[in-house]
């Protein structure tokens, strides 16, 4: 999934992240983008998801690439502090090489957007499990798991152009 795709996927996540939440008085939801590798919080920016969860990017050679851009430019921050004035600009060079990628980095389109709590609720959660706007295929049902699922990436793209 490009980025574009994925802004609409997320712009889709947002919306219902607020419908859902007017209707849970004693909730506080955020939203985190999820897989079995691990979860890192929604961000449009591929970067940041490369950075957070690399396994949420497809296979590339980009990927590769940019992966060891960031690894150059976390090994010359770790001196940015008593770096010289050469450092600094080999990490603004990388850091504009790396931006150059951005739009060419795939995410996964089965990764998850699922809603994690500041403040919960158990018995709300547990009603939420039944909401028609959560996905009912992929929220665990039941009282053993506090998961809440919107749906994939790709799901939430194929909705977005849905009312409610």
């Amino acid at each position: 999934m490009k980025k574009d795709q994925l802004c609409i996927s997320v712009d889709h996540a947002n919306k219902l992240l607020k419908n859902i939440m007017a209707k849970y008085d004693k909730l506080k939801g955020y939203l985190v983008f999820s897989s079995t590798s691990g979860q890192c919080d929604m961000t449009t920016n591929p970067i940041e998801i490369l950075k957070q969860l690399p396994e949420m990017v497809e296979d590339s050679d980009t990927k590769k690439f940019a992966l060891k851009i960031i690894e150059q430019i976390s090994l010359l921050e770790k001196d940015k502090k008593d770096a010289s004035q050469s450092t600094k600009d080999k990490i603004e060079k990388l850091s504009h090489d790396l931006n150059k990628f951005k739009d060419d980095i795939v995410v996964k389109k089965e990764t998850f957007i699922e809603i994690r709590f500041s403040r919960q609720n158990y018995e709300q959660i547990f009603e939420m499990q039944k909401d028609p706007l959560v996905s009912q295929k992929d929220t665990p049902q039941g009282r053993a798991s506090i998961r809440i699922v919107l749906g994939t990436l790709d799901e939430l793209y194929q909705d977005s152009e849905k009312l409610f």
